[in-house]
């Protein structure tokens, strides 16, 4: 019986925040994804969202399929206070590995789901984390994306790629999925938020490519994806 309770509540705050054929669309979408691809259920949870358990659960699965003393080519879209790029520039050691993190650092740009535009802002300022290897890009990722990549050594191509898409939005997760692929057409991926608009856009983008692609690992919060880490292939 609480577990039908908070699975009527969980309804309630999904439709009262978005559409209904917005997000009956992306249930179809990521049912019919997890269906396709199978991924291994790292762990699953029902009620208040733990922040802790969901996304460290499939981060610390991430060194049974690369090797953390390798160097690698990290980016991450949507930095906020800087925890994830700091857990992962810790666990891939390499002093070869490189590490960016992109984000305008004022917060979401529109209102999204519950969240208002401004929300998660930490009024400019970019984490202070004592690695030499972590860079931060500062902008929107249509502003600073193309010339990001116009720069970049064209002898990272031969690096493993882990990307981290944190922004929430739709417009930005899809437009950072396509200035990617641009630059490498294989990569290892983490969605934070697989069953919002990260699915939408990671859908519609490898639809639009054509290109194929595992999904490793994920962890469902209420039924439905959270967290997953996948490759393109």
């Amino acid at each position: 019986m609480l577990q039908i309770r908070r699975f009527i509540k969980y309804l309630f705050f999904i439709f009262t925040n978005l559409t209904f054929v917005e997000r009956l669309y992306q249930n179809i979408l990521w049912r019919r994804i997890l269906k396709q691809k199978k991924p291994k259920i790292v762990d699953s949870v029902v009620g208040n969202w733990n922040n802790d358990r969901i996304r460290y659960k499939i981060w610390k699965k991430i060194p049974e399929i690369l090797d953390v003393n390798k160097d690698i080519i990290y980016l991450e879209f949507g930095v906020f206070k800087g925890e994830s790029i700091k857990f992962f520039s810790e666990m891939f050691s390499n002093t070869s590995s490189k590490f960016y993190g992109f984000d305008t650092f004022q917060g979401l740009p529109e209102k999204w789901n519950r969240f208002e535009k401004g929300d998660f802002s930490t009024e400019g300022k970019e984490p202070l984390l004592n690695d030499d290897r972590i860079k931060f890009v500062k902008g929107l990722f249509q502003d600073t994306l193309s010339n990001f990549f116009h720069d970049f050594s064209s002898e990272y191509k031969k690096k493993i790629f882990l990307v981290h898409f944190d922004s929430d939005l739709y417009s930005s997760t899809l437009f950072a999925l396509f200035k990617i692929y641009g630059y490498k057409k294989d990569f290892y991926f983490i969605f934070d938020q697989f069953g919002s608009d990260e699915c939408r856009a990671f859908y519609h983008f490898t639809q639009a490519t054509r290109t194929n692609y595992e999904l490793l690992f994920t962890t469902h919060w209420n039924y439905g994806p959270q967290v997953v880490f996948g490759k393109l292939i």
